[in-house]
């Protein structure tokens, strides 16, 4: 046999077919990649619409405090570059919190479009009630500290502002006053509301109430303030994802809505009731909690998901195509398989196209759907059987119903893919067990 003629022989034998299936399956990851990107770009999209939305109506809101502030000076000295002292005068800030925090929550939320995407918006009507201790300056003047009682204020930070939706007035003890703008002190940018608080409210403790109509987007959290706090919180959203450090310890939820209850006391917040800061920012944060406006049709990350499995998926078509080309004895050519390759890409496509619109489930079932009988009739033509066809139809639509179990039981998706890629690997191995690889038995018998 000529050398020309061996190398044509290689060419036709199982083996090579299925190293030239293993290459083009790694050249496909190149329009994969693209698919990710689209869909990358579309959750990007979304996200702007939340954002845009959030600007003209109001961002995710996070309550902090109320803080009693007390501006704090002191003179010291410090060295300059040529070693020489310089005395100047040190700016702190005195923090007191609240001995006891009630705050209930009214939260109406709804739903806003921006093009062709939801936007989980809110009302809410927040009622704050406490009260402080006389404020006890000992601390302070121990560390050379002189506090100025006159310019003491009591401080609420809110995440975005723009989104109150009426002037408030808050209650001291019997004395009714109108909050201002920011938190009242020159030096802090801090986003909030303030109200100044005479040196007799501090030196005797007083009670305070008042209420807040704020707009907001996809979540609302607060901070425990108080050494004993108390959240209690009621929407008509019936879909509610509770986050931050605290848990409510009570819930009811029901397709009409929800209701939560948090206790929080100091203990658990993990911080003292006074504190001595440089800046206000942060100073609690860390121990915000809420609730998040959670949308069930977060398709994005389900389909970015699925496309984690799109090598695996597309390696098993190729088999299975490969293994009826074999047993048929009818060749299906690599542009053919190139082709089959392209429409399991494009069911990603046409999923996240219809899901935008339908919802996930619906776009699922018609994207399955419509590629399972695209390459099950395309493969009956290339292969002159409609029965190997029918049955690599099925087999599609059965491998997209373990792709979507996968997607909806994430705890269980690991064991579910392993069991399932050694079943699917079983069976393939079996039904090449009688494969005549190298093609030496077609040449015994030419």
């Amino acid at each position: 046999m000529s050398g020309s003629g061996s190398f044509s022989k290689l060419l036709s034998t199982p083996a090579f077919k299925f190293i030239v299936l293993g290459i083009l399956t790694l050249v496909l990851m190149i329009p994969l990649l693209l698919v990710y990107l689209v869909v990358d770009e579309r959750e990007r999209y979304s996200r702007q619409a939340i954002s845009e939305v959030g600007r003209k109506w109001g961002r995710q809101q996070a309550f902090a405090g109320p803080y009693l502030i007390v501006p704090l000076q002191r003179e010291t000295e410090r060295m300059d570059r040529q070693g020489n002292k310089t005395r100047f005068t040190e700016t702190r800030f005195g923090i007191f919190l609240p001995e006891t925090l009630d705050v209930a929550a009214k939260v109406e939320a709804q739903e806003l479009s921006r093009g062709i995407y939801k936007v989980p918006v809110y009302k809410s009507n927040v009622t704050y009630k406490g009260k402080f201790l006389a404020a006890d300056m000992a601390r302070f003047q121990r560390e050379n500290f002189e506090p100025r009682l006159e310019a003491a204020v009591l401080a609420v930070q809110i995440s975005d502002v723009r989104a109150i939706k009426k002037t408030t007035d808050v209650l001291i003890g019997e004395t009714k006053k109108r909050f201002q703008a920011g938190v009242g002190l020159d030096t802090q940018r801090a986003s909030g509301i303030h109200v100044k608080v005479s040196p007799q409210a501090l030196a005797s403790g007083f009670a305070f109430e008042f209420e807040l109509p704020v707009n907001g987007t996809n979540y609302l959290q607060f901070e425990p303030s108080g050494s004993e706090t108390h959240v209690s919180m009621s929407s008509d959203w019936p879909h509610p994802s509770f986050m931050g450090n605290f848990l409510p310890s009570d819930r009811e939820i029901s397709s009409s809505g929800f209701k939560a209850k948090w206790h929080v006391p100091q203990l658990a917040r993990g911080q003292g009731q006074v504190h001595i800061r440089k800046d206000l920012s942060k100073l609690m944060q860390h121990n915000l909690f809420g609730v998040k406006l959670y949308q069930p049709v977060g398709f994005y990350d389900l389909v970015s998901r699925a496309l984690k499995y799109a090598v695996a998926f597309i390696a098993t078509v190729f088999l299975l195509v490969f293994i009826m080309e074999v047993y048929v004895g009818r060749p299906v050519h690599w542009i053919q398989y190139v082709f089959v390759g392209f429409a399991l890409l494009i069911f990603y496509l046409v999923l996240l196209g219809l899901a935008e619109h339908f919802g996930f489930e619906i776009a699922y079932g018609l994207a399955s759907v419509a590629t399972s009988l695209l390459i099950g009739l395309y493969t009956s033509s290339a292969l002159k059987s409609p029965k190997k066809g029918l049955f690599l139809g099925g087999i599609l639509l059965t491998i997209y119903g373990l792709l979507y179990l996968l997607l909806r039981v994430e705890d269980y998706a690991l064991l579910i893919g392993s069991l399932s890629g050694f079943f699917m690997l079983a069976g393939l191995m079996y039904m090449t067990r009688n494969v005549d690889w190298s093609g030496y038995s077609s040449q015994d018998k030419g």
